[in-house]
């Protein structure tokens, strides 16, 4: 009778255990999926949750000890951040990436240099100048292509928008028509369909428009982005025609534009000239002072 008690106990308390499992498990998933849609309002240029995110384990087990090796300065973290996004490179693995490869190619310079200096009699010198420059060049990297992004975006965003107020000229509404000409686009112009459908997944998860547009302008920022953002921010509050307010501005890039090339074309003249006068002036003067010389020649 004793044992069929304890092993009665014992069922409930195993049933106990497994019902109390599962129910964390439950909530755990439901947990994750909050803390996922949390992640998403606060994920690229508000930096609120950088600290945080940098802690958060990852399945890249190099990008995880990028993270250990990496800065842990809630400031550099930000503006890295902000680097590596301006860049292209928004998932939470890119930092650990970033630090890994970094560390990895001064490590790896230091050795080269150090394999120079045994067996090519190289300066010791090189041992201190390679790994600096090593270490100086990655930011550098980053950066430019940073530029070379934005620069794109900014080729791309008038056509992007001029498609958009077609789409929304025959019927379609102003989300619709930016997530249609983002999948048509998509392989021809990545760099600005890849930022408008994030815009448009913050704006699905329930950011607000106004909030999705501030974080987009921060990713992005360019003075187009921010003048566009600051556009649709205003339309938004007022209510006005968006498609107008979008041809108004589209037009307005393509006049800046033109009013660029036309005083590009004004200097060029003028720097042509500085090029070209002394291959003009070299002829003139043989001509002018040919006959003279050739007189005086005669003479003697």
């Amino acid at each position: 009778m004793e044992w069929s008690t304890e092993i009665f106990l014992l069922l409930i308390s195993l049933l106990l255990l497994f019902a109390t499992f599962a129910l964390a498990r439950i909530y755990q998933g439901k947990y994750r999926q909050q803390a996922y849609k949390e992640w998403l309002r606060q994920r690229i240029g508000v930096g609120r949750a950088l600290a945080r995110e940098y802690e958060v384990k990852s399945t890249c087990v190099w990008c995880r000890v990028g993270r250990i090796l990496g800065s842990k300065n809630p400031k550099q973290l930000a503006q890295l951040k902000e680097q590596l996004v301006s860049a292209g490179f928004s998932d939470d693995n890119h930092i650990g990436a970033y630090y890994f490869l970094k560390f990895s190619a001064i490590a790896s310079a230091f050795l080269l240099s150090f394999g120079l200096w045994v067996f090519q009699d190289i300066s010791p010198l090189l041992m201190i100048v390679l790994p600096l420059v090593v270490m100086l060049l990655p930011e550098k990297i980053i950066v430019n292509l940073g530029e070379k992004r934005l620069e794109k975006i900014n080729q791309q965003l008038p056509d992007f928008l001029d498609m958009t107020t077609i789409c929304m000229n025959a019927g379609l509404s102003y989300l619709v028509s930016v997530k249609r000409v983002a999948e048509e686009l998509k392989d021809i112009s990545p760099e600005i369909c890849n930022e408008f459908e994030y815009l448009l997944e913050q704006i699905q998860v329930g950011v607000t428009r106004i909030d999705a547009l501030q974080q987009f302008a921060q990713r992005n920022p360019s003075k187009d982005i921010q003048n566009l953002v600051q556009v649709l921010v205003q339309n938004e509050k007022l209510g006005s025609s968006i498609s107008e307010s979008l041809a108004n501005f589209s037009r307005s890039i393509y006049q800046e534009r033109e009013n660029l090339m036309e005083e590009k074309a004004a200097k060029t003249s003028a720097k042509m000239a500085i090029i070209i006068l002394p291959f003009m002036l070299l002829p003139y003067i043989m001509l002018l002072l040919g006959e003279k010389l050739v007189m005086l020649g005669r003479g003697f």
